[in-house]
């Protein structure tokens, strides 16, 4: 069966490899690529197939149980870290899946061990530097980390931490890192051997450089959109987002354009209906704020956001029923980037990406 895809992504994998080449001749160490939430929305599974394939990565990182469960049904052989907190309750799911995960307590990690008898199970035990979100808190953290090392059906992979502000050039991030070191050093001072260190995100990778440790936890980097410092780190965008042309009209002056009346026509204007909403992460709040490359012209986008549709200003521009409007892209010199969208939606890349709805059907290609 042949189909008709009025919404869907390219994927350049090419670029994406590109931007592996880049982040790995910066941080100069493994990397450990994040892919957690369906890889930003570019596809975890198609994601994973090409990192693996690189000598560079040492693991992938996912979010969930259930997003390291994916992988493995996909066939992917290879480590998987979990970054997010994993109940007892899914301990045993883990164990058989062979996954890895991250332990921010000593109850967290008895938990595991007590699913670990046969085979012990890895772990990354995650100290609290600044972020205040998982990790243990440093108070305690040397003393919690001997108690794990001592721990039947445990084996301690690595020892990190998360920055909280690496996207700028602030002190925060050296006094997160100075924590960091500190209880290093005491782990050390006590005898133990230290394990693999981790703390970096993109955003360490590229401007902390002392945060690059022993491996880095690439993340918005590794899909080419910088949410870090103001110099061009040279990474180019993987992933296009395009939609379909449903409907063209033409409106009179006065004439309002969907819900609430919020656009109403200077003029005669011709209106171009495109075939993707809010449903689909296309954000309500863009309404009027965004623009779309259409035949070679931007097109302001007007009214209200439906849940299905999006109204678009092509007056002066040859547009048919079929054409393709894309949303997130490069049509010559033309662009609409993610970062672009998310600053008009008060957000950040990160949120434009990771809510691509799984509407919008994935082509990989490798320019």
């Amino acid at each position: 069966m042949k189909h008709f895809h009025p919404l869907f992504a390219r994927i350049d994998l090419g670029r994406l490899h590109a931007n592996v080449d880049l982040i790995h001749r910066v941080a100069k160490v493994p990397l450990l690529p994040v892919i957690k939430a369906n890889a930003y929305g570019h596809g975890a599974v198609a994601i994973a197939k090409e990192l693996v394939k690189r000598k560079e990565v040492a693991a992938l990182c996912v979010g969930t149980v259930a997003e390291g469960m994916e992988l493995r049904k996909a066939g992917i052989k290879g480590r998987i870290i979990l970054l997010d907190w994993v109940f007892p309750e899914q301990a045993s799911d883990m164990a058989e899946l062979g996954l890895e995960a991250s332990v921010s307590s000593l109850a967290g990690a008895k938990a595991l061990a007590r699913r670990g008898v046969r085979r012990p199970i890895v772990v990354h035990v995650k100290f609290n530097t600044g972020m205040a979100r998982l990790g243990a808190d440093m108070e305690g953290a040397v003393v919690m980390y001997e108690k794990i090392a001592a721990l039947k059906g445990i084996r301690i992979a690595s020892v990190m931490t998360h920055l909280a502000d690496s996207g700028n050039g602030g002190g925060f991030t050296a006094a997160q890192l100075e924590l960091f070191d500190g209880a290093l050093a005491a782990i050390k001072a006590r005898g133990h051997a230290l394990p693999p260190r981790h703390a970096a995100n993109s955003g360490g990778i590229f401007l902390h450089p002392e945060s690059r440790y022993d491996m880095v936890r690439p993340g918005i980097s590794v899909y080419g959109v910088q949410e870090f410092g103001e110099k061009d780190a040279g990474l180019k965008p993987v992933l296009s987002l395009h939609a379909r042309v449903s409907f063209v009209r033409d409106v009179k002056k006065g004439d309002s354009v969907s819900y609430g009346m919020r656009w109403t026509s200077p003029g005669r204007r011709k209106v171009a209906v495109v075939s993707l909403g809010y449903a689909d992460g296309y954000h309500r709040v863009l309404s009027g704020k965004a623009r779309a490359i259409i035949n070679g012209k931007y097109a302001p986008q007007i009214g209200t956001i439906c849940m299905d549709s999006a109204m678009f200003d092509v007056t002066g521009v040859d547009v048919k029923e079929g054409n393709i409007a894309t949303l997130i892209g490069e049509e010559g010199r033309l662009k609409v980037a993610a970062v672009e969208l998310a600053r008009e939606a008060g957000t950040i890349a990160y949120e434009i990406l990771c809510g691509i709805g799984r509407r919008a059907e994935r082509f990989y290609i490798n320019k």
